[in-house]
C-alpha cells in the first residue's frame, strides 16, 4: 500500500457514515400507528357503505392496505408507511363520497316534501 491510501480523507469518512445512517435509517421501526389509522378509516367507510356510494375509491383503499401489509412483512416500512397513508386518503374520500350521497338523497327528499306542501297549499287556497 502506499502513502496515499493512507491519508485521512474527510470526504471518505464522511461518505461512509452518510451510507450508514442511510441504511441504519432504512430499518426505522415499523409504522403501527398510521397502519392501525388506515384500517379504521377503510373499516368506517366500509361499515358506512362505501362499497356501494365509492367502489373505487374502496379497492384502491383495499390494494393499498393489502400491499402495506405486505411491505410490513418485508420490512420495508419507509413504503409501508407511505402506502397506508394513500390507503387512509382513499377510504376517507369514499367516506365523504357517502356523506354527500347521503346528503344529496336528503336534499332530494326535502325538496319532493316541499313540493308537496306547495301543492297541498295550493289545493287548499282554490277551496276557499
Amino acid at each position: 500500500m502506499t502513502h496515499e491510501s493512507l491519508q485521512f480523507n474527510p470526504f471518505k469518512l464522511l461518505l461512509l457514515l452518510s451510507i450508514a445512517f442511510l441504511l441504519g435509517g432504512c430499518a426505522g421501526n415499523p409504522p403501527n400507528d398510521k397502519m392501525a389509522t388506515a384500517q379504521q378509516s377503510f373499516n368506517q367507510a366500509n361499515a358506512d357503505d362505501g362499497d356501494r356510494y365509492a367502489p373505487l375509491e374502496m379497492r384502491i383503499a383495499q390494494e393499498k392496505l393489502s400491499k402495506a401489509h405486505a411491505e410490513m412483512h418485508d420490512e420495508d416500512y419507509e413504503e409501508a408507511a407511505a402506502l397506508a397513508d394513500e390507503a387512509m386518503i382513499n377510504a376517507k374520500l369514499a367516506s365523504a363520497k357517502v356523506n354527500a350521497a347521503r346528503s344529496t338523497a336528503k336534499l332530494e327528499e326535502l325538496k319532493k316534501s316541499i313540493s308537496s306542501l306547495r301543492h297541498e297549499i295550493g289545493a287548499q287556497r282554490q277551496m276557499q
